[in-house]
């Protein structure tokens, strides 16, 4: 078993290591959390990895159920990206026909534009094949365009074709998103993966005539399940502003615990 000091010794040469790794691959993640006892900013962290870099990146929910909430976090991560950009950049979204994905409808415009992509601006492909679909979304890539992409859990879409699609978003320094199924999913060349849930979004201060209070900002459960030099995180975020913001845990209140009330009496009934 290695001692503490060894394990202290090694820990520059980890460091170095992992900014080596960092240069090298453009989508590399922060480095890791300061160890216990150094002061860290790891909520700075957490917001760097939702500024999502050039290349392949894919977004899964956690059920099926969760599929919508995987859609609107995978266009929040778009219009993040795409407000970063000096240019307007075109966006392709390529669609398998009779997915389980489109089970919850076609992209609705005026959602689009709340969520802070314009409809005009977007070009919409669907293919009856799932060859033709990785086809053009290669394509687009190719072309310049950023790509929003459904794909579900297509046994066509490996570890080789995610690769060209990595490949083709870094040569051209585009954006590729890709969502997969609940299902479990095989491996791919993507930078993350990340598994949407829903959550419940708090209470707005406003109340209607009937006292009912107004509905909150979006919330959702954000696991990182897969990401090039990190670890796998999960944290909760909401769409607010035009943006994600990284929800804090309640800090516990700092107080002696009361006194529970004593029990009642039992009485015996004869």
């Amino acid at each position: 078993m290695r001692s503490a000091s060894s394990r202290r010794k090694g820990r520059p040469q980890l460091d170095q290591l992992r900014a080596k790794i960092r240069d090298i691959a453009p989508g590399a993640l922060p480095a890791l959390p300061a160890p216990p006892g150094v002061q860290g900013q790891a909520s700075g962290e957490v917001c760097e990895l939702l500024d999502l870099q050039a290349g392949l990146h894919e977004v899964c929910p956690q059920d099926y159920l969760d599929t919508p909430s995987a859609l609107a976090v995978q266009t929040g991560f778009f219009s993040q990206a795409l407000r970063r950009q000096d240019r307007a950049c075109p966006i392709v979204w390529v669609r398998r026909t009779g997915g389980r994905s489109q089970d919850f409808g076609q992209p609705y415009p005026l959602a689009l534009r709340q969520w802070g992509l314009a409809p005009d601006r977007i070009l919409l492909v669907e293919a009856s094949e799932t060859v033709d679909t990785l086809w053009a979304m290669e394509e687009a890539l190719n072309a310049g365009a950023w790509l929003m992409g459904e794909i579900g859990s297509e046994h066509r879409y490996d570890l080789t074709a995610s690769k060209r699609l990595h490949m083709a978003a870094q040569a051209h320094g585009a954006l590729a998103l890709i969502l997969r199924s609940h299902d479990r999913v095989q491996p791919s060349a993507a930078l993350t993966r990340w598994r949407i849930s829903a959550r419940p979004s708090p209470a707005e201060a406003w109340r209607g005539a009937t006292g009912l209070p107004g509905m909150g900002a979006p919330c959702f459960r954000a696991q990182l399940e897969r990401a090039r030099g990190g670890p796998p995180r999960s944290f909760d975020i909401e769409w607010k502003h035009a943006a994600f913001h990284v929800l804090e845990p309640a800090p516990l209140a700092n107080r002696p615990a009361t006194d529970l009330p004593p029990a009642p009496a039992q009485r015996q009934i004869a």
